[in-house]
């Protein structure tokens, strides 16, 4: 049974479309309101703050061209996103059916595809600011950072940024649920639907195409 790829985060293309945007002005830069009610909330809402405060300088720089601020934003996307925990998350209990080095290939191929999504939006960017309006306690420790994105004219879009800290004690984030949907939780089941008809080498497949020949 072969799988079609091509229809990958179809499913509610609003929302997604939402998540790959939020996830690229979340490094893209906007004007945080913060909310502080314990340390932990403090310290995971100034990761998202600090997180704007570098981006902006890169989107307000009128000397760079949007291939050179896709670029430098990359180095903020690996700063602030933990692919390795998300993938294994999309993967969810097929990630211990792959081999290691399939789980290696996965992981890097998986980084490519958020970046090629987010790089459709840099030119999207139209002076939004984001509003932190609260957070809540996960299990693992993890944070959840919710917001909602304005812009001027259009309806607003509440965003939450799922965060967890990595062996450093960093904050990293390892989803994004925007109006409502996860990103992880989307990719999930088409990956899953993959995973049944053609294995974790039918995934990889895929992917590469994807990639390769990107919408």
């Amino acid at each position: 049974m072969k799988t079609s790829f091509t229809t990958l985060t179809s499913n509610r293309p609003r929302g997604l479309r939402a998540a790959f945007a939020a996830l690229v002005l979340s490094i893209a830069g906007m004007a945080a309101t913060q909310v502080a009610v314990s340390a932990k909330t403090i310290e995971a809402q100034e990761f998202i703050r600090t997180l704007t405060d570098r981006a902006l300088s890169v989107l307000r720089d009128d000397a760079l061209s949007n291939e050179q601020k896709a670029v430098r934003l990359e180095s903020e996307l690996g700063d602030c996103c933990d692919f390795a925990t998300t993938a294994k998350l999309v993967l969810a209990r097929n990630w211990k059916q792959f081999t290691p080095a399939q789980q290696e290939e996965f992981v890097g191929l998986f980084k490519d595809y958020l970046v090629a999504n987010y790089r459709k939006n840099i030119d999207g960017y139209a002076g939004e600011t984001v509003e932190i309006t609260g957070g809540r306690e996960e299990s693992r420790g993890d944070y959840t950072v919710r917001t909602r994105i304005l812009r001027e004219g259009q309806n607003e879009v509440l965003v939450d940024y799922r965060l967890r800290k990595n062996d450093s004690a960093q904050w990293l984030i390892i989803d994004i649920i925007a109006e409502g949907i996860s990103l992880v939780s989307n990719l999930r089941s088409q990956f899953q639907e993959i995973y049944t008809g053609d294995g974790a080498d039918g995934i990889l497949k895929a992917m590469r195409a994807k990639i390769s020949h990107p919408q």
